[in-house]
């Protein structure tokens, strides 16, 4: 009688097991998608006036969006370190 009790063991076990991995790529996946959208929610350099110029001794590389050595946390694009955008936020310090 005991070998009804192993099998539904075994089987629950395994049962477990691939729901597990399944949730394991399901999450990667999610993951994934969810990089894929920040990336997608930057803005366009248009909808800021993005200029590859510095405007009133502001400059892209003096604000806290800047990301060396040419991006933007939030405008989408190849980004000059000597550009300025109506979303230029200096950094402190």
């Amino acid at each position: 009688m005991s070998a009804p009790q192993d099998d539904t063991t075994r089987r629950g076990i395994l049962q477990a097991g691939l729901a597990a991995v399944g949730g394991i790529a399901g999450a990667s996946a999610a993951r994934a998608a969810g990089a894929m959208r920040l990336a997608q929610d930057k803005i366009a350099p248009a909808q800021v006036q993005y200029q590859t110029t510095p405007k009133d001794g502001h400059q892209c590389d003096q604000c806290v969006n800047w990301v060396a050595p040419n991006a933007c946390k939030i405008v989408s694009g190849t980004i000059s370190p000597q550009g300025w955008c109506l979303a230029f936020a200096p950094k402190q310090g």
